[in-house]
């Protein structure tokens, strides 16, 4: 998480643990933009942690503005 949350670009980068499946791991990124997260993607898990990923779903959204409540 260090590293991602010192990575050029990053708004935003955190773990949590699943609170009703305890084999899950939730991740949320925030990037300033698709050329920030590409790079910071570029490296990719290392072996040892990709063989450790049963499953993953990724999605982008784009959000087009944000208010105070």
């Amino acid at each position: 998480m260090a590293q991602a949350r010192a990575a050029d670009g990053c708004l935003d980068f955190a773990l949590s643990a699943d609170l009703l499946d305890p084999d899950r791991i939730n991740v949320y990124e925030r990037w300033e933009s698709d050329e920030t997260l590409a790079r910071f993607r570029g490296a990719g898990p290392t072996g040892d942690q990709a063989a450790k990923i049963r499953d993953a779903e990724v999605s982008k959204y784009r959000i087009s503005g944000v208010e105070a409540p």
